[in-house]
């Protein structure tokens, strides 16, 4: 493997790398089955903001479009916010801008590059993309998006169960280590909030949220999957409510969990006769969706992630855990270049 693959593999994961050429005034790129092209991209972002809309069909973004603000899709938001953050940008000598991301732009160009980690190695389920399309169930079926994008950052394969199975609950999906061969189910688990992600009801003062999600993982855990659990939670936090629940402690110069973490997991085992009920917890928060809209300068908020495998009766990890917890580090790694034509 040469040195510049690994640094590839380093940045974003053990996907298929970027298909793309140039050819007269066109930019063409692959994505799995599909080519796309246009004469307007001059970046790999580019074709990532154009690539949204095609993969949720042309004639329900125009119709999203159409809507009030307050009535259309939360990606469709972050679509206009990123572009109205391109255009307030100074133009280069080429014609060209040179944008950085703020926290919705960022929001849009993640989503957008899951969706293509997705297609591009794999498949996009369509019962997937109807949920992202539907207000009330996009918060969750991104979260879901993230997971898997991050499965195959991590070098697995994805095997969707069938959902048409009525004798028993079914986990998002199979994630199967190519590697090793182990096998895990996978539950993404989003906590919701009023007036935050197209959930009705007004937002909470950020002082005020409650840091229990317990309920998550027990709900992930009924499921009662065939393979080892791995749950996906995504705590949806503003920026300061997340420090108090991930911001480690140092005691005799180690590192442990915060507080309000340590406890939590404490009250999970508890509640299993003393013991984990899953083979790994990945907790994560990408706070960009709480960029306010009259603030386009806000920069790009950090993310938090906190991951823990069956800690009692057994420690238990394995490098197939230990991909996942480095590929859940990889979210907002983009490439923002087409590869170089050779």
């Amino acid at each position: 493997m040469s040195v510049e693959e690994q640094q590839r593999i380093a940045r974003y994961g053990k996907v298929n790398p970027e298909i793309a050429i140039k050819f007269k005034d066109y930019q063409f790129v692959a994505v799995g089955s599909r080519v796309f092209y246009s004469k307007a991209w001059t970046s790999f972002a580019d074709f990532l903001v154009g690539y949204v809309p095609e993969v949720f069909d042309k004639k329900w973004w125009a119709a999203e479009i159409a809507k009030a603000p307050a009535e259309c899709n939360q990606v469709r938001t972050w679509w206009e916010a990123l572009r109205q953050h391109a255009k307030a940008q100074q133009k280069r000598p080429d014609g060209n801008y040179v944008v950085t991301h703020n926290g919705l732009a960022g929001a849009y160009l993640t989503f957008a590059y899951h969706l293509y980690v997705i297609e591009h190695n794999g498949r996009l389920d369509e019962t997937l993309i109807a949920r992202l399309k539907n207000r009330e169930q996009f918060q969750g079926a991104r979260h879901e998006l993230f997971a898997e994008a991050t499965c195959l950052r991590a070098g697995f394969a994805i095997e969707r169960e069938n959902e048409k199975d009525r004798t028993r609950k079914h986990a998002e999906f199979v994630a199967t280590h190519l590697q090793s061969g182990l096998r895990f189910s996978v539950e993404a688990k989003s906590k919701h909030w009023a007036g935050v992600l197209g959930m009705p009801g007004d937002e909470r003062p950020h002082d005020k949220i409650s840091l229990n999600f317990g309920h998550l993982i027990n709900n992930a855990l009924a499921k009662n999957p065939p393979h080892p659990l791995a749950v996906f939670i995504d705590t949806n936090l503003p920026s300061r409510a997340a420090q108090r629940l991930y911001s480690p402690r140092f005691e005799d110069g180690k590192r442990i969990p915060a507080r309000l973490m340590l406890g939590l997991l404490e009250r999970v085992a508890k509640e299993h006769g003393d013991r984990d009920p899953y083979a790994m917890l990945i907790f994560t928060n990408h706070p960009q969706h709480y960029t306010l809209p009259d603030m386009p300068n806000e920069i790009d908020p950090n993310k938090d992630l906190f991951a823990v495998s069956c800690r009692k009766p057994n420690p238990v990890w394995h490098p197939a855990l230990d991909a996942l917890y480095r590929a859940s580090n990889l979210y907002g790694n983009i490439p923002n270049e087409f590869p170089a034509q050779r």
